[in-house]
Parts: structure tokens; C-alpha cells; sequence
């Protein structure tokens, strides 16, 4: 092979490879109707019922990445429910350094990485918030606690569903991510 033949295919090569590469990365055979995807019910929220009041005594701490002391984060054991509508619900308290307290009953979408506030309340109770809508959970855990009960503790996000209420607490008392460490 001389020289030239040798350039001659690199030259080749290195044109062709870039063209082939692109057909074979658009090519979406669920667009060509090469697979039939059934389509995906509109999805239906079910009842919920949100809890009166509040159980101090069963609550769980978790940690949110730099927060400093400034506040501390529970949910309530008992509040979290798997609902037939796919969605995980639960009550949560945040308490300040100087005891204040906030607490919420929300809800996530784990498929769909959505959470709703159903009510709010201090911490004892809860006054229900009628007409919320499903919001984007934020993907900062650094700052928001959302996104660490969302991310590290109460969705599986590999198949979109929650996760098993033992090893949330699980990880919850032991400060690390469900099913990661």
C-alpha cells in the first residue's frame, strides 16, 4: 500500500465516521414506529386526608447537607403513607435553633419528581391548604430539604416509586442515603 492509499483512507475514515455516527445517534426507532408504547394514563390524584394534629413524640431527624445548626428537620413516623395513586405523603416539622416550629403535610410524585403542600401548620397542629398545585422538587440538596427527602430518603429514583418505609427511617437514623451506602 503506498502512501498515498494510506492518506487516501485515513481521509476517508475520518469523514465517514463522524456521518455514520450521527445517523446511528438520531436514529429513535420508538418515533420510526418500530415499538408500540402504550400511552400513559392521565395521572388521577386520590383522597387525601390530612392528619389534625401532630405527634411530637414520633418524630424522626434527618439531616440536610449545610445547614449549619440553623434548623433541625423531622418527619413524623407515623404520617407517611404509599397511596394507591403512587404518590408518598407525610407530615414534616422543621424547628429553629430558638424552638420555633413549621410543619407541613406534603406530598411527592416520585415519577414525575413533583411534591404539593396539602397543609401547614406549628407544631401541633395542621390547617389544610386547599387548592395547592404539584410543583417541581428543586435539586440543590445543599439547601433544601425537598431534595434530600426526595433524592436520598423517600424515592427510589431508579424506578420512580417510593421507597420501603424501614429503610427510610433506616437511613434516616444512621444520616445516610437509601440504598446507597
Amino acid at each position: 500500500m503506498t502512501l498515498r492509499n494510506v492518506w487516501l483512507l485515513l481521509f476517508v475514515v475520518l469523514v465517514a465516521t463522524p456521518t455514520l455516527a450521527r445517523d446511528i445517534l438520531m436514529d429513535d426507532p420508538i418515533n420510526d414506529g418500530e415499538y408500540d408504547v402504550p400511552d400513559r394514563p392521565d395521572w388521577l390524584e386520590g383522597e387525601v386526608q390530612v392528619p389534625e394534629s401532630i405527634n411530637s413524640d414520633d418524630l424522626q431527624e434527618f439531616q440536610v447537607a449545610a445547614n449549619e445548626s440553623r434548623f433541625r428537620y423531622f418527619v413524623e413516623r407515623n404520617s407517611i403513607q404509599h397511596d394507591s395513586d403512587g404518590a408518598v405523603r407525610f407530615t414534616l416539622v422543621i424547628r429553629s435553633s430558638s424552638g420555633a416550629a413549621n410543619s407541613s403535610y406534603e406530598g411527592f410524585r416520585c415519577r414525575e419528581r413533583l411534591y404539593k403542600v396539602y397543609a401547614y401548620g406549628g407544631s401541633d397542629r395542621l390547617t389544610p391548604m386547599p387548592g395547592g398545585d404539584w410543583e417541581r422538587v428543586p435539586k440543590d440538596e445543599s439547601t433544601d430539604y425537598r431534595a434530600t427527602l426526595y433524592d436520598d430518603l423517600l424515592c427510589n429514583l431508579q424506578i420512580g416509586e417510593p421507597n420501603p418505609v424501614e429503610k427510610v427511617f433506616e437511613a434516616m437514623r444512621n444520616n445516610r442515603k437509601v440504598g446507597r451506602d
